[in-house]
């Protein structure tokens, strides 16, 4: 099952207007081409460190569109959603 959200421009005025302290999953595109897919219990904060170039490998891949799905349920419920895109999309970046 794809992403449940639009795809978005990964900028940082953009991932600062996306609500704080909600987890979830989130993926990070480089057009229509998966790059990296993330879960976090704060999707904002963590996005925020990848736009501060946290992972070299995500930079160089030059993403410039995400998307943000929350989740409930906990940690499970977070591993196994990202699991689970994760071999739907096959992103670059693992």
């Amino acid at each position: 099952m794809p992403f449940q959200g639009d795809m978005r421009p990964y900028t940082r005025k953009d991932v600062l207007a996306f609500p704080g302290f909600r987890p979830g999953v989130y993926g990070l595109f480089r057009d229509n081409a998966p790059v990296f897919i993330g879960a976090s219990g704060d999707i904002k904060t963590r996005v925020l460190r990848h736009l501060a170039n946290d992972n070299a490998d995500i930079t160089a891949s030059g993403p410039n569109l995400w998307v943000a799905e929350p989740v409930t349920g906990g940690q499970a419920a977070l591993d196994a959603r990202q699991k689970q895109l994760v071999e739907e999309y096959q992103p670059v970046v693992r």
